[in-house]
């Protein structure tokens, strides 16, 4: 698959962390391609076969105002209310600090469709997709 997301981008997508933080669960870390035992009980626990980490931050990458994030955020927020579907917090972090952490949500029992809908409806280069064995994959939708 050719991607326009040049490879320094993607390089620090693979090498993030991707931390989940709500209140309402122990806080834990994903990485790409890895196994987490934390998110397969998570989903197990709450019946999701699938799951997608998004932000609305920073569409294709181009820096926003925060302003100009918050507002795209809690529509993403809004949205995913709207399907019903049980969300978490979180951010996405470069543990080498060359881009800023961006808040996410983590999004139980989500569809790989509205997952791709959701993403590029918000301007995202990259989502990350889970399905039940609790392995984050990199989604590319540009």
């Amino acid at each position: 698959m050719t991607t326009e997301i040049e490879p320094g981008l993607l390089a620090i997508y693979k090498k993030s962390d991707y931390r989940v933080q709500d209140a309402s669960c122990t806080s834990f870390v994903m990485h790409i391609d890895e196994p987490c035992e934390p998110l397969q009980i998570l989903m197990r626990n709450s019946g999701a076969h699938s799951a997608c980490f998004i932000s609305a931050y920073n569409p294709r990458s181009e820096p926003r105002t925060e302003a100009e994030n918050l507002r795209a955020q809690e529509s993403l927020r809004q949205e995913v209310a709207g399907l019903g579907l049980r969300m978490l917090d979180g951010v996405g972090e470069d543990p080498g600090g060359e881009c800023a952490g961006e808040p996410c949500l983590l999004v139980l029992a989500i569809t790989r469709k509205d997952t791709e809908s959701l993403g590029r409806r918000y301007g995202q280069n990259a989502v990350l997709w889970m399905e039940a064995d609790g392995v984050p994959k990199l989604m590319l939708l540009r």
